[in-house]
């Protein structure tokens, strides 16, 4: 899945077209970079602190992200992929690499 995400991202990168929502592109930071501050997400992603905010709250009102504080610095915020985001992304890899019947 994440080869598809990053196909994609050329190819908005290349056309100056975006048509991917920032969801994605947070969770495709998530599974390249693991769990993530929020300030360093949001500098990842290029957005607005307010657009930011509003991207996160969509993610963890679906179930897609958990947050955590950080240990060493209680006022950071710790943003990871839920455990059923997680699960999908992983049975979906997983499900690549088995033999199918016909091979």
């Amino acid at each position: 899945m994440i080869d598809e995400i990053k196909k994609i991202f050329n190819f908005q990168k290349s056309t100056n077209i975006k048509f991917l929502h920032n969801e994605i592109r947070i969770i495709k930071e998530i599974l390249e970079n693991g769990p993530i501050a929020s300030l360093d997400l949001m500098k990842k992603t290029g957005r607005s602190i307010s657009g930011h905010n509003q991207d996160l709250k969509r993610l963890l009102d679906i179930g897609a992200l958990e947050i955590r504080m950080s240990k060493n610095d209680k006022r950071k915020r710790i943003y990871d992929l839920s455990e059923n985001l997680r699960a999908s992304f992983i049975s979906e890899t997983n499900d690549k690499d088995q033999p199918t019947d016909s091979q």
